[in-house]
């Protein structure tokens, strides 16, 4: 990479990430929020692991995650790509070494030069069997650093390709959770409903009773009636979400979504383990898309000298070894034999525009590339301060309604024992049932929106792309011109 790269790199990554990961608190390893025992709200600045998702430590979801990874079709394609790429890397690095070509020719007829020969002495040319054998070597002399140029961008192609690939696998550990997560809640909401229905459906019993007995009138059955239905209205959407989620984890573990298998989880998954954030140096180096980025400048810029060479003469040695012979019993004749030996130069002079311009345009390429990574890094720190900003929102928010449902159930109680008694009308028995109806199910969907919060955060620390049986690093030997 060249200097310039650096600077900005170490200006952005080192001050930007840093400060605003591991700043972010007065207290640089651990950052607490206040939080019901039943969300795990503790931040620290451990390493983020390689399987994000074991935090949860839930075996169906390991399992799930484990498997998506495997199986997965698009991440199947992005590996052949990398492959694609690997073995055009081998293509180019074939030019370090000297071309060369062997073929043999065999053919039964009469040439030109026994035909004239023929016609000179007045006879027939007859058909005879002719062979050409031939070997051909060429070597190009890299004076001006083209075949490494070549080289160094087919390096860095490649460690792109395999940056996409691990972008992929980050992409579809999230969506695995994601959507194990929204089958888990949407079971769990389905529950909380079925619970409050029940609830209600004793309470429009109670009161039809009353009302028998003279103590309730129709108009109080009528409003419980139609909380009733109100309440059972979403079970029919709960299970169909559920459904929809199962299918999202079928395609993803690259089966047909009529595959889907159910899932016995009744509840969202729940950290067991403090959230690891991690340190601004470490997202920087794990951050796909970054590294993508960076392999991009590295390719525009070992481009621009790849341009330059093209400005300055190539010259070619080759040598040719054949043999003239017409019968396979004369090949290694020495009379027949034919060679050539000798350099070729090429240059496109005195007509160099056109090479000039492709200089210039390889520099403005490398200038795309190099504010293309500046920006990919500065949308890593944004996604990642968003990430947690939004975390601490939902804790914050669902700490909030575990309180309010606590004093809703408490109001309800009251007002039951209430209402039994004499002392409180069915309206008002109506409206704390109904409030605490509402906040058990705001309650549920709180829990699916901390969840997508915690893996929204990390997707964004970019986790979850290592793999069990990691790769060899490609080497990236970065050549390039200055601008």
């Amino acid at each position: 990479m060249p200097s310039s790269v650096f600077d900005r790199f170490h200006r952005l990554a080192i001050v930007g990430v840093i400060s605003a990961l591991a700043g972010c608190s007065n207290a640089p390893t651990t950052r607490v929020t206040a939080q019901p025992a039943a969300i795990l709200s503790l931040e620290t600045a451990e390493p983020l692991p390689a399987r994000w998702w074991q935090l949860y430590r839930d075996p169906q979801l390991d399992a799930l995650v484990e498997r998506a990874l495997r199986e997965n079709k698009h991440l199947e394609a992005a590996g052949a790509h990398v492959d694609a790429m690997l073995a055009l890397l081998q293509q180019v690095e074939g030019q370090r070494r000297p071309s060369t070509e062997l073929s043999y020719g065999l053919a039964y007829g009469r040439s030109r030069d026994d035909q004239t020969l023929a016609q000179a002495t007045g006879q027939s040319a007859g058909g005879q069997w002719s062979h050409t054998p031939e070997f051909a070597l060429s070597y190009t002399l890299d004076l001006w650093g083209a075949v490494r140029y070549r080289i160094a961008a087919a390096h860095a192609d490649a460690q792109a390709a395999r940056a996409v690939e691990d972008e992929l696998r980050v992409t579809v550990a999230a969506q695995t959770a994601r959507a194990y997560a929204q089958a888990c809640v949407y079971a769990h909401q389905a529950q909380v409903q079925r619970d409050a229905v029940r609830l209600l459906a004793r309470s429009l019993d109670v009161t039809q009773r009353l009302q028998k007995a003279g103590a309730a009138n129709e108009l109080e059955v009528a409003r419980l009636q139609g909380l009733l239905e109100e309440t059972r209205a979403p079970l029919a959407l709960f299970a169909a979400r559920r459904q929809s989620a199962l299918y999202e984890l079928a395609v993803l573990s690259g089966q047909p979504p009529e595959q889907v298998s159910a899932h016995s989880c009744q509840q969202g998954p729940r950290l067991q383990a403090p959230l690891p954030v991690g340190e601004g140096w470490a997202l920087v180096q794990r951050r796909p898309d970054i590294r993508r980025a960076q392999a991009q400048v590295r390719a525009a810029t070992a481009a621009i000298g790849l341009a330059r060479a093209q400005v300055y003469p190539q010259i070619t040695f080759g040598a040719m070894l054949g043999s003239s012979a017409a019968s396979l019993g004369k090949l290694g004749d020495a009379n027949a034999v034919v060679y050539g030996i000798g350099p070729l130069l090429s240059w496109q002079f005195p007509n160099r525009q056109i090479a000039l311009a492709q200089v210039t345009q390889r520099r403005a390429e490398a200038h795309q590339a190099l504010a293309q990574f500046d920006a990919t890094v500065l949308d890593a720190l944004k996604q990642v301060e968003q990430a947690l900003v939004l975390y601490q929102g939902e804790q914050q928010r669902r700490q909030a309604l575990v309180a309010a449902l606590a004093h809703s159930r408490r109001a309800f109680d009251l007002a039951n024992r209430s209402f039994l008694a004499g002392g409180l009308d069915a309206l008002a028995l109506l409206d704390s049932e109904r409030n605490r109806v509402s906040l058990e199910t705001r309650l549920a969907q709180a829990d699916l929106h901390l969840i997508n919060r915690q893996i929204d955060l990390f997707q964004a620390l970019g986790g979850g792309w290592q793999r069990p049986d990691p790769s060899p690093s490609l080497p990236v030997a970065t050549l390039g011109a200055r601008r």
